[in-house]
């Protein structure tokens, strides 16, 4: 809490009060409530002392006699802003919002000046959910105090909502600019960078974000994210481990880190760790019925599709996986399926993939074919998909340069007929990573020419999803309806939502 030494009638002496703030500010609670209830003793109506008193409570946690201390401050001095501030960062901190938006805007009325008021006033409408007038707020702060670091952060933490992308950038770095040790926003630069897929930048954020605060769970964290991105599977892991110690508790840890467990019994150890951490954590329930499955008991999984949450659509995923003839390989991760399905492919042939980004996976699968062609406009999804708006998922025309990658630019529906209208060679294997339902059917038309019973297809974005069966899942069996074919289901990972198949005909 910030207090000031403002005097008013009834109050000690300025020295006095300077005495009491060195204590506060020196974090001293205990010497400094003893003085304060001294000096009240005498100074019974001094709107600061019960400011001072407040700021020490709400330290102390004990939120509502701060409460009470902060409005005995505005009941002897009705003009006292600073008391009002305090009193609106308390009743925000017991989640009375709308009582902290007007005790704000009292604030502002005294002291229309004061950056910090406009400011906190904005952090109440993002509660709100007024992200303009909240906007409106933080670029009123920064009017006042152009190097006010946490307006610029809050400013970029609204337009990062907005995916207004490169303002929010622009915010977080002109924070760090003015605060070079703004931990916060190192790490939201980092995940606007990270939901870019420029990697090497967010990286970098979080390990300065670290760097600046060591115990920053959720840098660790996000920086356990990207590396599970770039199949850095130890150093995820150690991410995930390191977020863990700092904060046992932090379920999405564990979560991830199942992700790289060697097998089910190991992934089942990890999620019923986080299920008797948080019983509300469905997605874990879900997968460890899923996992007890696999190992031939469905009476778990069977209760939650007899349940409220059966179209939870990691339920209808596992379901459908469940109905097969024959269950396939689980894997817990994109890069250990990968090599699991690639040791099972020809090796002699190319690849192709179908939506190539950053190029990531392909520098991952050209690693074993040498020889691999990739199709993409590198300009993003070219239609929106369910939430996800038209453009997501760019690499801002920037195609990527591998050794042995031939790379096709430009739409689907545009490239491949010309593409495939000559010759090309059969494909050890397929990677479908289109999204769209559209996009993919376009691929897997145009792809047949190239597949026979020795191909693999992978599908990247096959299930898991809120509207799986209408993205690539409806791809593939429109397809096989068409061409008169079936597939059989080889491999699949929940965690990154992938699926190996291999085609036959009826």
């Amino acid at each position: 809490m910030i207090v000031n030494n403002k005097k008013v009638q009834n109050d000690p002496t300025q020295e006095k009060i300077k005495f009491i703030l060195e204590l506060f500010n020196s974090n001293k609670l205990i010497e400094t409530k003893k003085e304060v209830d001294k000096q009240l003793t005498i100074y019974s109506k001094s709107s600061v002392l019960f400011n001072i008193l407040g700021a020490v409570l709400a330290e102390q946690n004990k939120l509502q006699e701060a409460l009470e201390s902060y409005n005995k401050s505005i009941k002897i001095n009705p003009n006292y802003a600073q008391a009002y501030n305090n009193l609106s960062a308390c009743l925000y901190k017991l989640g009375k919002i709308d009582e902290a938006n007007q005790s704000y805007q009292k604030a502002i009325k005294i002291q229309p000046n004061n950056p910090d008021s406009h400011n906190n006033l904005g952090v109440v409408f993002v509660e709100q959910g007024e992200r303009e007038k909240s906007i409106t707020c933080f670029q009123k702060a920064i009017e006042i105090q152009p190097n006010h670091a946490d307006a610029h952060y809050n400013l970029g933490t609204v337009f990062k909502k907005l995916e207004e992308t490169q303002k929010a950038i622009s915010c977080f770095q002109k924070a760090i600019e003015i605060q070079s040790n703004h931990v916060n926003a190192h790490n939201n630069l980092g995940m606007v960078f990270d939901e870019l897929g420029e990697f090497q930048k967010a990286l970098s954020c979080y390990e300065k974000a670290i760097e600046i605060q060591p115990s920053h769970s959720k840098a660790h964290y996000n920086l356990g994210m990207v590396f599970i991105k770039l199949g850095e599977r130890k150093k995820a892991i150690s991410c995930f481990q390191r977020t863990i110690k700092i904060q046992p508790n932090y379920t999405n840890a564990y979560w991830c880190l199942h992700s790289f467990a060697p097998d089910i019994d190991e992934a089942l150890k990890i999620l019923k760790k986080l299920y008797s951490i948080d019983n509300k954590f469905l997605k874990a329930k879900i997968m460890i019925s899923a996992l007890q499955g696999f190992k031939g008991n469905f009476n778990d999984f069977d209760a939650l599709v007899a349940s409220s949450e059966s179209n939870h659509p990691h339920i209808r995923s596992i379901k459908w996986i469940f109905s097969l003839p024959q269950l396939p390989k689980i894997f817990f991760n994109q890069w250990d399926f990968f090599d699991a399905v690639v040791a099972l492919t020809d090796k002699s042939r190319p690849f192709y993939e179908f939506g190539v980004r950053n190029g990531i996976s392909f520098q991952y699968l050209i690693n074993t074919f040498k020889k691999g062609f990739g199709f993409d406009s590198f300009t993003g999804l070219p239609e929106s998909w369910d939430k996800v708006p038209k453009g997501s998922y760019s690499n801002f025309g920037s195609m990527p340069k591998i050794t042995g990658g031939e790379f096709i630019v430009g739409e689907f529906k545009n490239t491949l007929p010309e593409f495939f209208s000559k010759k090309k060679p059969l494909a050890s294997l397929i990677n479908f990573d289109a999204d769209l339902y559209s996009s993919t059917l376009c691929a897997l038309n145009y792809s047949n020419k190239v597949i026979d019973e020795k191909s693999i297809l992978i599908f990247d974005e096959f299930l898991m999803n809120d509207k799986w069966e209408k993205d690539e899942y409806k791809a593939l069996n429109e397809f096989c309806d068409d061409f008169g074919i079936s597939y059989d289901v080889l491999a699949v990972s929940f965690f990154s939502k992938q699926v190996a198949v291999k085609l036959k005909k009826n």
